[in-house]
């Protein structure tokens, strides 16, 4: 009787090592220019991203949750306090991707497939709105800044650590406080732990991130509370979409060739 050998599935349908970290590296990139897409001319958009800070000022103290200039207060009350700041805002963004990723990809690789999809949803809905919805940071409104009265605001990274704000803005948008990507994406690491996950440590560390990240966007300076939660909706929103596209490409694969894929990519 003749044998028949069965269809590969899973591990060994993958493409080699190097050809997929090439493929996520590539990824990376296609963000990266979308982002700087979504800059377009920083000197037009000033004008209007601080007409829209002053709107969510404006809807912050309507609603009473415009508590911002009380926790930086409470920050800059002690030099410690504020490097703490500084570093929950920094180690909370590239630093918690960087890691979260390479994690993910060597121990979760199918999870690791759909969450990734998942922020790569959540960049194209951020980055849309940048470039609709240009909006000026708090840390703007300290009185330094042409257009923007001073409220009080303290731009910690540069009094304290000395960043040069001219050489960072070569690299980033100055006026995407709205969404918080800083926050959607730590909020996203933190669902995506306890998602991967059963393990106290990195269950604490699921729940402790995004509350550091929002301790640290707001104590600094960089973001409104209600930049937050519109993170949290694209968060949210970019969970569904990519849950809906895995299944569909599961059911694409299926039909297609009998063998059903955990996740694109």
């Amino acid at each position: 009787m003749a044998s028949v050998t069965a269809p590969k599935t899973g591990q060994n349908q993958r493409r080699p090592l190097w050809l997929d970290i090439s493929f996520e590296i590539g990824i990376v990139l296609l963000v990266y220019l979308a982002y700087s897409w979504s800059r377009g001319s920083l000197h037009a958009k000033a004008a209007t991203a601080f007409q829209h800070a002053r709107q969510i000022i404006d809807i912050e103290k309507m609603l009473g949750i415009l508590v911002e200039p009380r926790i930086q207060s409470f920050f800059l009350a002690e030099s410690y306090r504020t490097h703490l700041a500084n570093a929950l805002y920094t180690v909370g963004y590239y630093p918690s991707l960087v890691l979260f990723a390479v994690w993910a990809y060597w121990r979760h690789r199918d999870k690791y497939m759909r969450i990734r999809t998942a922020f790569v949803i959540s960049a194209v809905l951020a980055f849309a709105v940048f470039a609709l919805y240009p909006m000026a940071p708090p840390r703007f409104f300290d009185g330094g800044h042409a257009g923007a009265e001073d409220l009080g605001f303290v731009d910690t990274l540069v009094t304290q650590w000395h960043v040069k704000e001219s050489l960072a803005q070569a690299f980033y948008n100055p006026y995407a406080a709205m969404p918080s990507c800083h926050f959607a994406w730590g909020l996203m690491i933190g669902i995506a732990l306890w998602w991967m996950t059963k393990s106290a440590g990195g269950r604490t560390i699921g729940l402790l991130l995004p509350l550091a990240t929002f301790v640290g966007i707001t104590s600094t300076a960089n973001h409104f509370i209600l930049d937050a939660l519109g993170g949290t909706a694209v968060t949210v929103l970019s969970l569904m979409l990519a849950a809906f596209v895995s299944r569909a490409w599961a059911k694409r694969t299926a039909g297609v060739g009998g063998v059903t894929p955990t996740n694109p990519g």
